[in-house]
Formats: C-alpha cells, structure tokens, sequence
C-alpha cells in the first residue's frame, strides 16, 4: 500500500487508501516540515489538518490555515503548502476526488448538485469541535475498513466514505467561519498578466516585473511571500501545466511544447521530467484518450 512513486511531491512512502474509482484517501505526517512545490491536480484535493500551523497559496491569494480546518482545492488550481516557522509537526487526512465521482454521488442519491459548489472555489473552513470529533471518527472508521481484505470490509470503506462526503457536505453548509485571503494587487496583476500571456515564448521578467511600479527586487520579494514560489518558477508551472493537458487531449508533445512558450525541446524535457517525475512521451502513452488525432 505504500508507494513513494504515486505521489512524488512528498518523497517518502505514504499511506493510501483506493475506496472507489474517482476517490483515494490518504493520510501524511511530516515531522519538521518543510514547504512543498508549486503543483496542481487532475483531481478535487480535501485536505483536514490534524496538526500544523500552515498557509495555503492559490494563485496570488494566500490562506491561513490553523489544526482542525478543512481545505478545498479545486482541480487545476496551482498552489502550494507554506509551512510556518513554529509548525514543528504537520499533520492531515487528504482526499482525492475525481469531479465524475461527485456527479455519480448527485445521481444515485439525489442531493441538488448546487450543494457541491463549495468545492469548484479554494476555501478553508474552521470546523466546530462537533465537527472535527465527527470527521476524526469517520477517517479512523475508513482506515480501519481500509485494512480490511474482505467483501465486507469493502463494503464498509464504502458505506464509510459516502457518509464521510455527506458529512463534509453538512460542516461547509454549517460551520461558516471560513478563513480570509490575504491578497495584494500587485501580486494579483502580476499573476492575472501571466496567466493571460505564459505561452508567449518572450515573456520573461523583464516584461512581467515592469506591469507594476515597484521595484523588480521588491515585487520579487513580494510575490515569493503571497505564492510560496518566485515568479519565474510560477511562469514555468502554467506552461508545463497546460503542455500536460495538451497532450492528454492528443496533442504531439513537440507542439505541445511550443504552444506553450518553450522554445526548445531540450529544456521542456528537462522541466517536464523534474516536475512530473515521468517524461512528456510516457506521459502521452499513459493519458492519451482512444482515437485521439495528433494535433
């Protein structure tokens, strides 16, 4: 079960429980830790901090994250966990969801798919003592029928998770105290210009860094202190980023380099690889849909 290659953000083995298709849970504990890379996710991520003291970074927009709060990170949002100083120890249950298995949930139990929006936005949630003592118990329950080989076993990790979605569904909708954004405009610019402008092969700092009036030293600083991340690394993750979903939809991973700002080969291969751990053409032999037409 444990398999440090799934999930190669962390480097280390890490506790992983498949329920369904569409949903894993996992569980992490990191003493001492350290801040993680900017990444996004082909999935839903619902993260619920045991213990930590953390910020969340999701594009531009920086989270105070406190022990027994929920995260909600949509899929395709690049962000990042920044660790604070003080954090000697963090600790938290992580769900994976794949966006079809909600619709499969709306479907076979008839809950108004309106109820899930709360999960298409990053947000983090202050639980309720309540509520934590409830998500604690049904996370222990999953793991435990987790390690269960039986049907019935499978059964219960089932019946277990349903109940868990429920639930996370019940807190969002009750406990409202949800954390405030920290934001600043010039951080917020500059993001909204790279997103706007990544797969122009001559943008580069220069030109990012003089759409605001502020120094290039100091809006470096700036921006590394709401993203977790400098602005060069953050230009690089959109590019690679979409380069992966071009070639999930078929697309030839040279012209998908390209279209995305790179201007060789070589240094996309050696970004792709670094980021993914897997090459762009593994990674088009593993993703590329049925009957796809090379673009």
């Amino acid at each position: 079960m444990n398999n440090p290659q799934e999930f190669p953000l962390y480097n280390k083995p890490i506790p992983k429980i498949y329920v369904e298709e569409g949903l894993n849970l996992l569980y992490f504990s990191d003493e001492k830790p350290g801040s993680f890379f900017l990444h996004s996710h082909d999935f839903i991520e619902v993260m619920f901090v045991l213990e930590g003291k953390i910020s969340i970074s999701a594009e531009g927009a920086r989270y105070p994250v406190d022990k027994g709060s929920i995260v909600i990170v949509p899929k395709g949002l690049l962000h990042c966990t920044i660790v604070e100083e003080q954090s000697l120890k963090y600790e938290r249950f992580v769900l994976h969801i794949d966006p079809k298995y909600i619709e499969s949930i709306i479907g076979n139990y008839k809950i108004e798919s309106n109820r899930f929006d709360f999960l298409n936005e990053p947000c983090v949630r202050e639980c309720s003592q309540e509520s934590r003592w409830r998500l604690r118990g049904l996370l222990d329950r999953i793991f435990y029928a987790g390690e269960r080989k039986e049907e019935v076993g499978r059964a219960l990790l089932q019946c277990h998770t349903m109940e868990l979605m429920i639930t996370f569904l019940d807190i969002m909708n009750r406990d409202k105290r949800s954390r405030i954004a920290m934001k600043n405009p010039e951080v917020g610019q500059i993001i909204e210009y790279i997103n706007k402008n990544f797969t122009d092969p001559a943008l580069d700092m220069s030109i990012i860094t003089s759409q605001v009036y502020l120094s290039p030293g100091y809006i470096a600083r700036l921006f590394k202190e709401y993203t977790g991340t400098t602005i060069y690394n953050f230009l690089m993750q959109k590019r690679l980023d979409h380069a992966k979903e071009l070639i999930k939809e078929g697309w030839m991973v040279t012209h998908a380099c390209m279209e995305c700002g790179f201007t060789d080969y070589t240094s996309f291969l050696k970004a792709f690889k670094k980021a993914y751990r897997i090459t762009p053409k593994e990674y088009q032999k593993k993703h590329r849909p049925q009957n796809a037409t090379e673009h």
